[in-house]
């Protein structure tokens, strides 16, 4: 019952804080480069406290949070996709100008995330995800001098808000039926209860599906992402486009799998359907794409879609296979952003792909580092994406969802179509008509990212096992209640 149960949130909440003081006082050279350090240094110490306290299952304030494998496990991984969004927002003018507000709004949306993670009731669950989203809204809009910022801004507000009332409303919903809001005691109240019997239940699950689809940018809740990810700083795009749609499967994970897993057959068909859409929609819309970022977010969607394959599935092995997907998904989107952060330094276009033209030539480090990324993205053997879709995909099939993993096998086909144009344009493109006109020195912290990025790609494939392990430990945890 202690609050150290808590302590990733209250680590990361507290380095937050740090870090906008250290933005605000002390020399000129401190203040820029001292809130990235003071974050570095809280990311660190949270991933140390989920490795130390990995086995334990502690509940604070009442249960309502909870610390368990499947808490640290996303722990980890947002700790890891906040750390990367620092080191990528180390030279962009934003950040630059700004480095204490987005340090310290990279980090209160992390806690937030946790938060999510950790949930062991409706109102921290909610709590969380607000924490998470109002931060984000302002780092979409950080960069106030260029309109497609604060257009981004704008629209994920807008979008964001009714997505969250939506969510809110089907939580409210969900606690009038049960008359709880503690999750593992909603979930031994619908033990005994049917979505048929109780209308209020199935509003509930349709209105939490559409308001986590909107976070999870899954089809047809999709329509901001492209906007957004191509406006937003390069840097809060990636970080959104990993630990963002984490943090939202933390939540499906935690309501679908955890509370409602025994009610799977009434609730399976409806995310079956959104599934099948963000496939056919995200890698349709991301063929004719020309700007790597909206390519990028038309991709986020068709992904979103093979992990909810998993949450259809409704079973210890659908789960295992999200968490598995999401931490090598995490490893292979990275990669992929390093590839925009680095040309983006050079030209003013750089996230077009004719500024990519030749750019794999010019520099085949970053070309093998965004090839690997694309491979795996689109599935590849034997890297992390194709495991992670044979285990989605497989644990659909137990399920008799044949059919949803049939479109999903066709969606990985189809987006070859997009993931090749673009290793295409990088190694083949003739840079004398579409490519840059200069080359400046590759920022390393950037570099070394996107390079343990693919490093993690080809190790999560080769050697699969020890991740499998910890996704089956995370899983378990989470159906344990």
């Amino acid at each position: 019952m202690s609050l150290g149960a808590a302590l990733n949130p209250i680590i990361v909440a507290a380095t937050a804080c740090l870090a906008l003081l250290a933005g605000l006082i002390g020399p000129r050279t401190f203040r820029r480069v001292g809130p990235t350090w003071i974050g570095l240094a809280g990311l660190v110490a949270s991933v140390v406290v989920s490795v130390l306290w990995w086995g334990n299952r502690v509940e604070a304030l009442d249960g309502a949070y909870r610390a368990d494998q499947f808490t640290h496990l996303f722990n980890i991984i947002f700790a890891v996709c906040a750390a990367a969004a620092l080191i990528y927002g180390i030279r962009e003018s934003a950040a630059v100008d700004r480095r204490g507000e987005f340090v310290t709004l990279v980090l209160s949306s992390t806690a937030g995330m946790m938060l999510v993670a950790g949930a062991g009731d409706l109102i921290t669950l909610f709590l969380g995800i607000e924490i998470l989203s109002v931060a984000l809204y302002v780092l979409c809009a950080l960069e106030v001098w260029r309109e497609r910022s604060l257009e981004a801004g704008l629209k994920y507000l807008i979008v964001g808000a009714v997505g969250s009332s939506i969510f809110l409303y089907g939580l409210a919903l969900l606690f009038g039926a049960t008359g709880t809001v503690n999750l593992t005691e909603i979930g031994d109240k619908l033990m005994v209860a049917s979505f048929t019997d109780e209308p209020l239940l199935l509003a509930a699950s349709a209105l939490i599906i559409v308001g986590l689809g909107f976070k999870a940018s899954a089809a047809p809740f999709h329509m901001w992402t492209p906007d957004v990810y191509e406006g937003a700083p390069t840097s809060v795009t990636a970080f959104m486009a990993t630990a963002t749609k984490a943090a939202a499967f933390a939540a499906f994970l935690r309501i679908y799998a955890g509370v409602l897993f025994d009610m799977v057959g009434e609730w399976q068909l409806a995310i079956a359907v959104v599934a099948a859409a963000s496939v056919i929609v995200g890698n349709l819309a991301a063929l004719v794409q020309t700007n790597l970022k909206r390519l990028l977010a038309f991709s986020s969607v068709a992904q979103a879609g093979y992990l909810l394959i998993g949450v259809a599935a409704g079973t210890i092995q659908g789960g295992e296979a999200v968490l598995y997907y999401l931490m090598a998904y995490a490893a292979m989107t990275l990669a992929a952003f390093s590839l925009v952060i680095i040309r983006e330094r050079e030209v003013e276009d750089g996230d077009e792909l004719s500024a990519l033209a030749g750019y794999g030539r010019a520099r085949p480090v970053v070309g093998v580092i965004a090839t690997l990324a694309m491979l795996s993205l689109a599935g590849f053997p034997p890297l992390a994406g194709f495991i992670g879709k044979f285990m989605l995909f497989g644990a659909a099939v137990e399920q008799d969802l044949t059919w949803l993993a049939v479109i999903g096998a066709v969606g990985s086909v189809v987006s070859l179509g997009y993931y090749l144009r673009v290793l295409r344009v990088m190694w083949f493109g003739d840079p004398g008509t579409q490519g840059p006109s200069r080359l400046l020195p590759m920022p390393a912290p950037v570099l070394g990212i996107g390079a343990l990025g693919a490093v993690a790609v080809v190790a999560f494939g080769i050697a699969a096992s020890p991740l499998v392990d910890v996704a089956r430990e995370a899983a378990t945890a989470l159906l344990a209640g």
